[in-house]
C-alpha cells in the first residue's frame, strides 16, 4: 500500500506549525508506522526539533554533507543531473525514544539557506530564458514525482510548509492526501484565512483535485475572544461552500507545546517532550488524521 502525505501550511508564521508537524510525525512513528519529515522552512524549526539535543551540530553536519533540501533544489535545477530526494534523507534523525526504542522518523532536513538557494534557481534560470511559469512547472512537476517515489517507501510524509504560497509550497500541496492549517482563533490570524484557503482550492482545482484543507486550531487560551471566533470557524466550516474543514482537537496555548530540545536532554521520551497533557492531546489529533486518511479511497495523484 502506498504512504499518505500530508502537508502544514499556512500563509502566517508563529502558528503552531513546526510543533503540529514534528508532533504529530512523532504519533505515527510511536505507532510503528515508517515516518519521514520534509522540513520546506528555511527556518529549518522543524528539523531542529526533530534532532533534538544536538540539533545545532546535527543541522551543521547536514549542510557539510549536502543532505537537505537547500541542496537538493541546487543539484536538481542547476546541476547537470536529476538527484531524488532519498538522497537527501538523513535517517532515524529523531532522538526521541517510545517504550525502549528509538522512533523511526526521517528527515530531509531544511537550512538557513534555503531561501538563498530559491532565489539563486529563480536568478539563473530566468537568465537562461525560463519564465517564472516554466520555472514553477519545472520545480512542481520534480517534486510531484518525487512525492510519489516517498509514499513507495514510507507509510507517513509530512511536510512543514513555510509560510505563504510558493512554488515549492504549491507542488507539495497538490501532492498531498491532508493538508492541515494551523491557526490561532484570534481576529489577527484568522483575517487571512478564507483567502488562503481559497488559493489552496484554486491550486488544487486546477490539477483536478477536491480535498479541502482542514483547520487546526491552536495556542487557544481559553478568552471570550477566542471562544468566540474559534465557534464562527466551526460554523464557517459547516457552511457547504466552505473552503475548508475544521478538527475537533484544539490544541492549547500551554509552554508544553514548546519545549526546548536542550532543556530535555539526551534520548528523552514521548512522553517527557510532550508532558502533562500535552501528549494526550497530539494523540487526540493523531487519531482524527488517522481516521481522515483512512475514509479517503486512495492517495493523491503524482
Amino acid at each position: 500500500m502506498l504512504g499518505r502525505v500530508i502537508s502544514v501550511a499556512n500563509s502566517k508564521g508563529g502558528v503552531g506549525k513546526t510543533t503540529t508537524t514534528v508532533s504529530l510525525a512523532e504519533a505515527f512513528a510511536a505507532e510503528g508506522y515508517k515516518t519521514l519529515v520534509v522540513d520546506l522552512d528555511s527556518q529549518a524549526n522543524a528539523s531542529l526539533l526533530i534532532y533534538g539535543e544536538n540539533g545545532d551540530e546535527r543541522l551543521y553536519d547536514a549542510i557539510h554533507n549536502y543532505t537537505n533540501v537547500s541542496d537538493y533544489l541546487r543539484e536538481n535545477f542547476l546541476g547537470e543531473c536529476f538527484a531524488h530526494m532519498t538522497k537527501f534523507v538523513v535517517p532515524h534523525a529523531s532522538d526521541v525514544t517510545f517504550m525502549g526504542k528509538p522512533l523511526d522518523l526521517s528527515l530531509v532536513p531544511a537550512t538557513p539557506g534555503l531561501r538563498r538557494a530559491e532565489r539563486e534557481l529563480i536568478y539563473i534560470l530566468t537568465e537562461q530564458g525560463y519564465s517564472m511559469t516554466a520555472i514553477e512547472g519545472r520545480v512542481g512537476l520534480r517534486l510531484r514525482q518525487d512525492m510519489a517515489d516517498l509514499r513507495k517507501q514510507y507509510d507517513i510524509v509530512i511536510c512543514d510548509c513555510p509560510p505563504g504560497i510558493s512554488a515549492m509550497t504549491e507542488a507539495t500541496l497538490s501532492a498531498s492526501d491532508l493538508i492541515i492549517v494551523p491557526t490561532i482563533p484570534d481576529f489577527m490570524s484568522t483575517l487571512g484565512l478564507d483567502l488562503f484557503t481559497g488559493d489552496i482550492i484554486e491550486s488544487l482545482k486546477k490539477r483536478g483535485l477536491s480535498n479541502r484543507p482542514v483547520v487546526l486550531p491552536t495556542k487557544f487560551d481559553g478568552s471570550t475572544h477566542q471562544s468566540i471566533v474559534l465557534e464562527a470557524m466551526r460554523e464557517g466550516a459547516a457552511d457547504p461552500e466552505s473552503e475548508y474543514d475544521i478538527f475537533q482537537t484544539v490544541i492549547p496555548q500551554k509552554s508544553d507545546f514548546a519545549a526546548n530540545p536542550v532543556e530535555l536532554g539526551a534520548n528523552p521520551t514521548l512522553a517527557q517532550k510532550w508532558p502533562g497533557d500535552a501528549l494526550a492531546t497530539v494523540n487526540m489529533l493523531y487519531q482524527e488524521v488517522q481516521a481522515r486518511l483512512a475514509a479517503q479511497s486512495k492517495p493523491a495523484a503524482a
